[in-house]
């Protein structure tokens, strides 16, 4: 019901010219008060329906040639297989068309195609039809700037698992409504689902915040372990310059460094062992963070 109260939204609403620049950001302070329910942890993978396994393969196979493809080299073909499998319900085929349609690849740019490609998607409670619903909602593509009707579709996209939007509320939460348990407990929830952005941010507030920097260095050995260029020379910085009361350990700052070269190689390699190759050392007056306690503990002597 939600999905079609937007989309008559949608058709009473003053539009935008389709290749209309956002009108900015809008902000959910502590005036946005539709209606949520209390929180609680989901996972997308819960939530998305079976994919016919010959338009999946198909699918694949598209997407392994889009990413060989020299920029703006086929992708009008790319654009029309991506229609031809949205066309026969293929979710992940209509996402990747409206992404199209909202950038102008292959087709020509229509943020009103790509909302109704995301409508369609949300019609079917897939999560990321409402992350992206809310996106445009917030941004004002295609429609006035909503951000009441964001916050509702935040809401619902991160009650299926959209990980996009447990991070976007997370941030909201804890920067522009200063309500810190329900940011971090959002966070944590992406963060479970290996979203590498949450558990940057859970090391960003456990630095900045909490001053807890064995919690903030497990949490960024998290996000570069999932790949996050950004939070692994974060990591070589601090062992590097000895950082917030580490110590320095320069064999552990090149053990750092090479993962991040190799990762400007390669954005797509994960090292889910980087605990073992990159061991932390313990903070001289904090100690060693245990995620299963939530507890910091000093080493036996």
């Amino acid at each position: 019901m939600l999905a079609k109260w937007f989309y008559l939204a949608v058709l009473t609403m003053t539009l935008c010219a389709c290749n209309s620049e956002s009108q900015g950001k809008s902000s959910m302070t502590d005036k946005s008060t539709a209606n949520r329910e209390p929180f609680a942890c989901a996972f997308e993978k819960d939530h998305l329906p079976d994919i016919d396994p010959e338009l999946e393969k198909q699918y694949q196979e598209i997407r392994a040639y889009e990413k060989k493809q020299i920029p703006n080299k086929d992708e009008v073909n790319i654009t029309n297989q991506y229609q031809l499998l949205a066309d026969q319900g293929h979710w992940k085929a209509a996402s990747q068309l409206a992404m199209r349609y909202l950038h102008g690849r292959g087709v020509e740019q229509s943020y009103f195609k790509a909302l109704e490609w995301f409508q369609w998607m949300a019609d079917r409670d897939i999560p990321l039809g409402y992350y992206n619903l809310a996106a445009m909602a917030e941004k004002g593509l295609a429609l006035k700037e909503d951000k009441e009707g964001a916050w509702q579709y935040y809401h619902r996209a991160a009650q299926l698992g959209s990980p996009q939007a447990q991070y976007r509320l997370g941030e909201i939460y804890l920067y522009q409504r200063h309500e810190d348990a329900e940011g971090v407990a959002y966070h944590q929830c992406a963060a479970k689902q290996n979203y590498r952005e949450s558990a940057n941010a859970l090391a960003a507030f456990a630095k900045i915040v909490e001053k807890n920097y064995p919690k903030a260095l497990y949490y960024y050995q998290v996000a570069a372990a999932l790949g996050r260029r950004q939070s692994m020379q974060t990591l070589e910085g601090v062992f590097r310059n000895g950082d917030f009361g580490y110590e320095i350990n320069e064999v552990l700052a090149e053990c750092y460094d090479k993962k991040y070269y190799r990762l400007r190689k390669n954005p797509d390699l994960k090292f889910p062992n980087l605990n073992e190759l990159c061991p932390l050392p313990p903070h001289p007056e904090q100690g060693l963070y245990n995620p299963e306690t939530d507890q910091n503990e000093m080493p036996e002597k």
